[in-house]
């Protein structure tokens, strides 16, 4: 007996451990209904009275983010109407629920109080490593009109203590200007600004002045190297789209940027002004994503009635069966002896009708489905939700008893069909303080089975884009399915009759009624961090001037009087301080096109002296298009018809080499004409250029000649 009660203990006090708490069903009922506060109160009291069950501290875990989520959105909401006492205390509760969250303690004290203005960090601008050692000493030079440029820099140079070399293609030309109350670099600077030359520093005592051209900007200028870690965007991501802002900045240079997936790091070499902007770019690109919690409520009501009524019948049958006159009714067997069969006497046969009863039955089923998932992510990024089961579905194929046969054995495998709720959703917070949805949710349930057991699956699915204000909830409605099927089952005629009809039949009456009720709220965790500084322009290409007091190239020498000769000479100088004398220019400026589909780039050449021979040196981007086929142009006629022209083209680098000489001793081309015409051949979609790297060029009596150079811009859609 003792061992009886003592079993009965255990096992209700078993029983009592896996059945949830009453305080745990109410707080469940509570979060529900999203009274939030309640459902916190009564989730603790279920982890006191069983502190060692995690389901209780998971829940009230998540009540109280809840919760206090719930207390930010209100304090925002009376902080944007000016409420600021009120927002004081619903940031308090959030805090109370949420004590570990800073940025609640954060937004909460920015609110109270003016933010202080943060010191802006100052950028360190990159300068040349070495110094040049000149005096300092105010400079007290006017230059006239006629005083070449070559002479200007000499004496500035020998005033500081400073050696000055020229390049082979420098060009001296007259020059005024007034250089007072300047420096040596400040001087030496305004007047290459100003002349259209740049100057590389060789040592601390020594620069070299050069013509501002892309090739002699290549051979001489400096580079830096500079690696940028980042922490919101993937660096890869970066490579392309700083390829295409540096481009006009380096004109004929392609800027050298490499990524590394695993530090997360750009690194550029490249001008210091190039990285520079650079770093302004990444600076502006560098931002943490927004982040947005999405609450949705999805309910599934389903209602199925049943209801029969009238006469139904066992079996549908009439049965006749002879069973003799000496046939034993109580044996199995249904052998008869051939001499007692008689057929004549009505006795020996058996009749049956089928059994009749009335049905008054109806029943009423219902079935609800509610979910309360609570979704958090970041801005323009899939966030996935999945609840519910596995069901084996029966996929038969066939296939042959051996190779070559006949597909006729039947292979039963089983594939896993998912059962339950799927929430797709892609949130995009705008600048409004909006949130942009991309839904696509699956409610699917099993409905029954069909022919062969197999499992009929309901599907409710919502695929939907919409735009909802921080806190404002979309209610979709209205997926309403109702289906009704009537079965009347009876004697055939009889049961058609009107009103009698029911005295020899009965109706099967089903009724479903399924209806999908969702409900969508979004709210805004943090948004983009934008500064003042992110909102204003960034500047390319400017350099600052020193003075305001503009240097002027000897113009006035054509408005005084001089011989045609002097003339002459005059406008070919002031073409050739304008760049305008000599140039390469790559035609159309842009070309936009399909893939597969060929275009063509004319190299085209107009010059002031005879060139003997010249070489150029193209690039272009091999993942873009490639390079069919090189045409010789009808420039170098002009030297005749055998002109040696080479072309050589190389798709894996994406160079190619152009160049011709002329046959004839002190003979060259002059003017201008189509030197070659470049056929491609769009490949895969993208943005690129096909640039003018090197050129190369002697006239007839053994100078070099240089040319400027231009670019095609190259977009394959």
């Amino acid at each position: 007996m003792k061992k009886i009660a003592l079993t009965i203990v255990l096992a209700m006090m078993s029983w009592a451990c896996v059945t949830l708490s009453l305080s745990y069903k109410m707080g469940t009922q509570a979060e529900m209904n999203k009274n939030w506060e309640e459902a916190v109160q009564l989730y603790e009291k279920a982890s006191l009275e069983n502190p060692k069950e995690p389901v209780y501290r998971l829940s009230l875990l998540r009540a109280k983010l809840a919760a206090s989520q719930f207390h930010v959105q209100q304090a925002r909401r009376l902080a944007a109407q000016g409420k600021k006492e009120e927002a004081a205390a619903e940031y308090a509760k959030a805090l109370s629920f949420n004590p570990n969250d800073a940025s609640i303690a954060l937004e909460a004290r920015t609110m109270m109080t003016e933010k202080p203005k943060e010191p802006e960090a100052k950028r360190e601008k990159l300068e040349f490593p070495i110094k040049l050692k000149a005096k300092d000493e105010k400079l007290q030079l006017k230059v006239g009109a006629e005083t070449g440029l070559r002479s200007i820099l000499l004496t500035l140079g020998k005033s500081a203590g400073i050696n000055i070399l020229f390049d082979a293609n420098f060009k001296d030309i007259a020059y005024t200007t007034d250089l007072t109350d300047m420096n040596f670099e400040e001087a030496l600077r305004y007047i290459c600004f100003a002349t259209k030359n740049f100057y590389r520093i060789i040592d601390e005592r020594t620069v070299i002045v050069v013509p501002d051209q892309p090739q002699l900007r290549m051979q001489y200028e400096a580079n830096v190297i500079r690696t940028f870690y980042l922490s919101n965007v993937k660096a890869e991501t970066l490579v392309n789209s700083l390829m295409m802002m540096l481009r006009s900045q380096t004109q004929m240079r392609v800027s050298s940027i490499t990524s590394d997936k695993d530090l997360n790091s750009i690194t550029i070499r490249d001008a210091p002004q190039a990285v520079e902007l650079a770093e302004k770019l990444i600076k502006v690109w560098d931002k943490a994503k927004a982040e947005v919690i999405v609450d949705l409520e999805i309910m599934e009501v389903s209602r199925q009635k049943l209801r029969q009524l009238g006469i139904s019948f066992d079996q549908n049958v009439v049965g006749l069966r002879y069973g003799g006159a000496a046939a034993d009714t109580t044996a199995t067997t249904t052998w008869f002896n051939l001499n007692s069969i008689d057929f004549s006497k009505a006795g020996n046969f058996w009749m049956n009708f089928p059994i009749s009863f009335v049905q008054f039955l109806e029943s009423d089923s219902e079935t609800k489905i509610v979910a309360q998932p609570r979704l958090r992510g970041v801005s323009d990024e899939e966030i996935s939700h999945k609840i519910g089961q596995k069901i084996p579905m029966p996929m038969t194929s066939f296939q042959a008893y051996a190779a070559g046969g006949v597909n006729n054995v039947p292979i039963t495998s089983y594939q896993q069909q998912d059962v339950g709720i799927e929430i797709k959703i892609k949130p995009r917070v705008h600048f409004e303080k909006e949130i942009t949805l991309d839904l696509d949710i699956k409610v699917s349930s099993l409905g029954g089975k069909g022919y062969g057991d197999i499992p009929i699956i309901n599907n409710r699915e919502v695929k939907n884009i919409i735009r909802l204000k921080d806190g404002e909830t979309n209610l979709v409605a209205g997926l309403l399915r109702d289906e009704e099927r009537k079965t009347l089952k009876g004697i055939p005629g009889l049961k058609d009759i009107p009103v009698l009809g029911r005295l020899f039949g009965a109706e099967d009456t089903t009724l479903e009624q399924t209806e999908v009720i969702l409900t969508i709220t979004p709210h805004i965790v943090r948004t983009i961090s934008l500064s003042p500084e992110d909102m204003k322009a960034v500047w390319v290409d400017v350099e600052p001037v020193t003075s305001d007091r503009a240097g002027q190239l000897a113009e006035d020498i054509l408005d005084r009087e001089m011989n045609p000769e002097e003339a002459m000479r005059a406008i070919q100088q002031r073409l050739r301080q304008e760049g305008g004398a000599n140039q390469v220019a790559l035609l159309p400026l842009n070309y936009e096109g399909p893939p597969n589909r060929a275009f063509n780039i004319a190299v085209n050449i107009r010059s002031d002296q005879e060139i003997a021979n010249m070489s150029l040196t193209i690039s272009f981007d091999p993942k873009l298009a490639t390079l069919r086929d090189v045409r010789e142009g009808g420039l170098t006629r002009l030297l005749g018809d055998k002109v040696p022209f080479l072309k050589n083209i190389d798709n894996n680098s994406g160079i190619c080499t152009l160049g011709f000489s002329s046959p004839q001793l002190g003979k060259g081309m002059k003017g201008g004409g189509t030197l070659a015409t470049l056929i491609f051949e769009g490949k895969s979609p993208g943005e690129g250029f096909v640039r003018l790297v090197n050129t190369s060029a002697m006239s007839v009596s053994g100078q070099a000649v240089s040319f400027q150079g231009s670019q095609s811009r190259i977009v394959i859609r």
